[in-house]
């Protein structure tokens, strides 16, 4: 005895493909799907069924994993768009949490055909915006769009003043509008080997990272100055780089741009947190009159070498 189960979107192509294999399959459903399963099969039978054919998913029961788990042969036969294609969030549809029950039931049994998971190992979540250059040491800079140096010339950038006069390669762990969090992340997940030297410019705590249509994007609202998550979580991303750059070796000074006085208050007690004086605007401005100019890039150039071991 043996139960070949068809699964996919309601509607008359996963009966055809179904019936196709087999013409006395037939389909189950909320009214005969209990009968289905208390039932002990004497013959070999075809069956197929969708999300949409059974009851609803609840915090105690999916039928449909019931089912999956009776199925000695289960063939996954998705269609090109599925019935419940909406505007709801991407991973709240029929397609996900069916293709994680099926992935769930091929780790447990090596019964599911037609299951790809390809979409799944997309890394645009995790994507490092720069890599390391060479094996010898390396010069690592992060931040906003001041470290990225928007409104200067690449030579002029802080990063590139201390590269130059120590003679090692830099690579920017850097993005515009991006938030503490974000750079943490960057740090920890870059290939930063010991001696390394990591200078992190702290941008402002009110950004928070959210996803849209894959890509990161920042919510940047001064009322998030005062939210203390947002305090948390910037300073448990601080605290993460200190210990990573402690445990690998390598040289980590962090120095604030436009971080709120809150945040610099509960740095003070960091060694690898180096105070740069209260500033009430840049000392020149960017092409862009917005952002830090040369001159400003000069004077954390010459503050970081200072405290470059």
């Amino acid at each position: 005895m043996a139960i070949t189960l068809f699964v996919g979107d309601s509607g008359n192509t996963l009966s055809s493909i179904a019936k196709k294999y087999d013409l006395d399959a037939f389909l189950i459903h909320s009214s005969n799907y209990k009968q289905f399963l208390n039932t002990q099969h004497t013959k070999n039978i075809t069956v197929y069924s969708s999300l949409a054919d059974l009851p609803k998913v609840d915090n105690k029961h999916s039928v449909m994993h019931e089912i999956l788990l009776k199925a000695d042969q289960i063939f996954y036969s998705p269609p090109k768009i599925w019935s419940d294609n909406s505007d709801r969030f991407v991973w709240d549809t029929q397609k996900k949490y069916l293709e994680f029950l099926l992935y769930d039931i091929s780790i447990r049994h090596n019964n599911v055909q037609g299951l790809d998971l390809s979409n799944y190992q997309n890394t645009y979540y995790l994507n490092l915006v720069d890599k390391r250059p060479v094996a010898q040491k390396c010069l690592w800079i992060a931040g906003c769009s001041i470290a990225h140096g928007v409104g200067v010339n690449q030579t002029e950038k802080f990063g590139a003043i201390i590269s130059k006069t120590m003679n090692i390669p830099v690579s920017y762990l850097t993005k515009g509008g991006s938030s503490i969090d974000w750079a943490a992340d960057q740090i920890i997940r870059s290939d930063i080997r010991p001696d390394d030297i990591v200078i992190w410019a702290l941008t402002s705590e009110n950004r928070a990272p959210v996803i849209k249509n894959h890509s990161i994007a920042v919510e940047s609202n001064p009322d998030l100055l005062l939210n203390e998550t947002r305090l948390y979580k910037s300073i448990t991303g601080v605290h993460q780089v200190i210990n990573f750059c402690k445990k690998i070796s390598c040289q980590l000074i962090i120095f604030p741009t436009i971080c709120s006085p809150n945040l610099k208050l509960l740095l003070t007690d960091c060694e690898n947190y180096y105070h740069t004086p209260y500033q009430i605007s840049w000392i020149d401005y960017g092409t862009d009159n917005m952002h830090p100019g040369p001159k400003q890039h000069q004077y954390w150039a010459k503050f970081c070498l200072t405290h470059i071991i």
